[in-house]
Parts: structure tokens; sequence; C-alpha cells
């Protein structure tokens, strides 16, 4: 089944056993995601033999247009929030810890103490 992004017109071929009704695609080029719906079947327009190409912009009776279906919105991972959360922590705990602590880790790494210095924090062992 052909399929076409919407948004910049991208065209795929995928197998139907990969689609699933209701299932949400993500273009590869502008990252645009919609449903896409299987083709309504195309209406047949009579064209008189006499008409020429400026005849091209009128509408075309009988032509069904297929929106996709809105896309549900993203559900919130509480799994990703915690882990956010749990690494803002780690990092708020690791300067607190080099701040607390800076008087050992100058005495045991010296090469600190120029960082700290230009911290404004040596001076205060």
């Amino acid at each position: 089944m052909q399929i076409v992004c919407p948004a910049c017109s991208a065209a795929y071929e995928v197998p139907l056993t990969l689609l699933k009704p209701g299932q949400g695609v993500r273009c590869a080029r502008c990252a645009g995601e919609w449903v896409p719906m299987p083709a309504a079947p195309e209406s047949v327009v009579a064209v008189p033999a006499g008409a020429d190409s400026a005849d091209d912009e009128a509408p075309m009776a009988g032509t069904d247009i297929v929106w996709p279906a809105p896309m549900p919105a993203p559900r919130a991972n509480v799994a990703l929030r915690l882990a956010w959360a749990v690494s803002i922590a780690a990092v708020l705990l690791l300067v607190w810890g080099g701040y607390a602590e800076r008087a050992a880790i100058m005495h045991g790494w010296p090469p600190s103490i120029r960082l700290y210095a230009a911290l404004g924090l040596a001076g205060d062992r």
C-alpha cells in the first residue's frame, strides 16, 4: 500500500501487514505524524473531448477527500519523568558535594585548586 505524508507529500510503499488500523506513522523526511487511511476508490471523472488544460484548476466533481484522523495525545510517560527527576537530583547532589567537600577535593587532587580559584572558592579552605 502506498501512503503519502500530508505535510510534505513524501510517498512510501508499506506492506499492509505492517499497518494496523488506527496506528500512527511518522514521516522520515519531515517527522510529521499521521494515521494512514485506506484510499477510497477514486471516482472516474469524464472529461469532454473538446476540453483544454485551462479546466484543470476547476474542482473535480465526485472526488472524495480522505482526511487523516487526528493523532491521539501522547500519554505522560511516568518512567521518563522519574528518570529525569533522578538525573537532575544526581547532578545537584554532585554539585553540592563538590562545594561542601572542596577542601578535601583540593587536597586529594591539586589540579582542582585552579578550578576552585577560578570560581572564587579556593580561599575558603
